[in-house]
């Protein structure tokens, strides 16, 4: 993870010499399966923090790439357990606590369908993803009744490495010279590693990524200069407010993160956010 950390840190700074945008996001985040305890849904706030650029043409080209580099760090998401199954009240039961962390890296290539200008396309492309998240998990207990019960529960990390690609669309519609709204979707297959130390366990999974944004964008300054017959350079300042929906879904995952012996049955794990962000931005 070291090394795709440092590869996605120089082609970061290759790609923000032209143009780039930082964001700032809060929301929500919700996990459900895979992990021991995670048998219903847990939602938490959540913070991120972007570099991004949606779209940038290629020497006058329709061509076109855009980028999204993303770290995301939850609060801690506790769940009481009934270990039992006993329909009874969970309060003084076990509770185990999630925080959810990591690195969510996304580029796209793609051709504009219809071009007018920086601020009016639509384009398609092909997108490919790398995410490096890992889930946090400890035992919170604070009971008598059932501290007890995960004694043997150690702080551990469920990483996760996994790999995108999927299919992509964005667009943008600016209203007079200074406004306009953008969009864009992506869905891809997913194939990810899943390591824990603690709990043993060395495997994979595939599944199922999406990823949905929209916003407006205020632009005080945007210019196009025609250097050469095929490059354009256009100098633009801005500032978005947007949404972004974002997805993960793994098939058949079972981490046992207890310390018990414990069987914990496969189940598609999902980590799903739902954030509004503040950009700004440049390129030229």
């Amino acid at each position: 993870m070291k090394k795709i950390g440092k590869i996605a840190a120089l082609a970061l700074l290759s790609a923000s010499l032209f143009a780039s945008e930082v964001q700032y996001g809060s929301g929500t985040i919700s996990l459900k399966g895979g992990l021991f305890g995670l048998n219903s849904k847990v939602s938490e706030n959540i913070t991120s923090y972007s570099m991004v650029e949606q779209h940038k043409n290629l020497l006058g080209s329709n061509w076109y790439y855009k980028y999204n580099f993303t770290w995301f760090d939850s609060q801690k998401m506790t769940q009481s357990l009934n270990l039992f199954n006993s329909g009874l009240s969970t309060v003084g039961f076990p509770q185990i606590s999630y925080k959810f962390e990591g690195m969510d890296i996304n580029a796209v290539l793609g051709y504009d369908l219809r071009h007018k200008s920086e601020n009016d396309h639509i384009g398609i492309g092909v997108l490919f993803g790398i995410s490096t998240p890992w889930i946090e998990s400890q035992n919170s207990s604070n009971s008598n009744m059932g501290s007890h019960l995960l004694d043997a529960m150690q702080t551990s990390k469920t990483k996760f490495l996994t790999y995108k690609i999927g299919p992509s669309i964005t667009f943008r519609k600016n209203f007079g010279n200074y406004f306009a709204v953008y969009g864009s979707a992506a869905i891809g297959y997913e194939y990810a590693k899943i390591k824990n130390g603690y709990a043993q366990v060395n495997s994979s999974a595939n599944g199922l990524f999406q990823e949905y944004d929209a916003g407006i964008m205020f632009i005080p300054l945007s210019k196009d200069y025609k250097v050469t017959s095929w490059l354009t350079l256009s100098p633009r300042l801005y500032a978005t407010l947007g949404y972004r929906y974002t997805d993960w879904k793994l098939n058949d995952i079972a981490v046992n993160i207890t310390g018990l012996n414990l069987y914990v049955p496969p189940t598609d794990f999902q980590a799903t956010t739902s954030i509004g962000y503040f950009g700004l931005g440049y390129s030229f």
